[in-house]
C-alpha cells in the first residue's frame, strides 16, 4: 500500500497509475538514457575535455564529479529509498523531493569546493557553479510545485553546450522534445511540469554559466 499522499501529490499519483495502465517502453528507455546522472555526467566530460590540459586531467575531473555531485546523491536516494522515506527513484511525490535537492545541493557544494582547492579549469567550476544555481531554483521551486529535474538537467546541459559551442547546442536541443515526452508519456510530469523544469535549467545555466565562464 502506498503511504498517504502529501499536499499536492494526489494528481501526480493519478497521473502515474494512469500511465502504469497502458506503459511504454520506450518511453522508459528514454527517460533511461537521458537520466539527469547520465547527463551530468556527459556535459562534466565535455568541458573537461575542452578545458583540461590532457585527457588525464579531464578524467580527474570527471571523476570527481562522478562521486560527489552523482554517487553520493544517488547513495543518500536509495538509502531513503530502502528505509522508506520516499516511494521511487524517481520521487514521484514532491512532498517527498525537499530534502533531497537540499542533500544533492550539499554534495555539489562540497564538490565546488574540492575543485577550487584543486585549482580546476575554470570552465569546470562554473559548470559546477552553474549545477548549484539549478540545484537552488528548483529547491525553491519545490516548495510550491513539481517541476521536472529530467528536463532540468537536460535543459541546463543544452544550454552550456549552447555557451560553448551554438551550432552543436542548438542540434542538442531539438533532443528535450522526445526527453519531455517520455516523462509525460510515463506519467512522471504535466506537460506544465516538463516545461516548468526545462525553464529552470535552462535559464540557471545559461545566466550563469554564460556570465562566468
Amino acid at each position: 500500500l502506498r503511504p498517504t499522499a502529501g499536499t499536492g501529490d494526489a494528481d501526480d499519483l493519478a497521473r502515474l497509475d494512469a500511465a502504469a495502465r497502458h506503459p511504454s517502453m520506450l518511453a522508459r528507455v528514454v527517460a533511461g538514457v537521458f537520466t539527469p546522472a547520465n547527463v551530468v555526467l556527459a556535459v562534466m566530460a565535455y568541458v573537461a575535455l575542452r578545458h583540461s590540459g590532457s585527457a588525464v586531467e579531464a578524467f580527474g575531473w570527471w571523476a570527481l564529479t562522478l562521486v560527489l555531485v552523482v554517487g553520493v546523491p544517488y547513495g543518500i536516494l536509495f538509502r531513503a529509498l530502502r528505509a522508506g522515506r520516499v516511494d521511487d527513484r524517481q520521487v514521484v511525490r514532491r512532498s517527498q523531493r525537499p530534502w533531497l535537492f537540499v542533500m544533492a545541493l550539499v554534495c555539489v557544494v562540497l564538490a565546488l569546493g574540492v575543485l577550487a582547492v584543486a585549482d580546476a579549469p575554470r570552465e569546470v567550476v562554473v559548470l559546477v557553479v552553474s549545477m548549484a544555481a539549478g540545484l537552488v531554483a528548483m529547491s525553491v521551486v519545490t516548495l510550491v510545485t513539481k517541476a521536472s529535474m529530467h528536463l532540468a538537467v537536460a535543459s541546463g546541459a543544452v544550454a552550456v553546450v549552447l555557451v560553448e559551442q551554438p551550432g552543436v547546442g542548438a542540434a542538442l536541443a531539438l533532443l528535450l522534445v522526445p526527453i519531455g515526452w517520455a516523462r509525460w508519456r510515463d506519467g512522471r510530469h504535466s506537460v506544465g511540469q516538463i516545461v516548468l523544469g526545462a525553464v529552470i535549467g535552462g535559464v540557471a545555466s545559461w545566466a550563469v554559466y554564460g556570465a562566468l565562464r
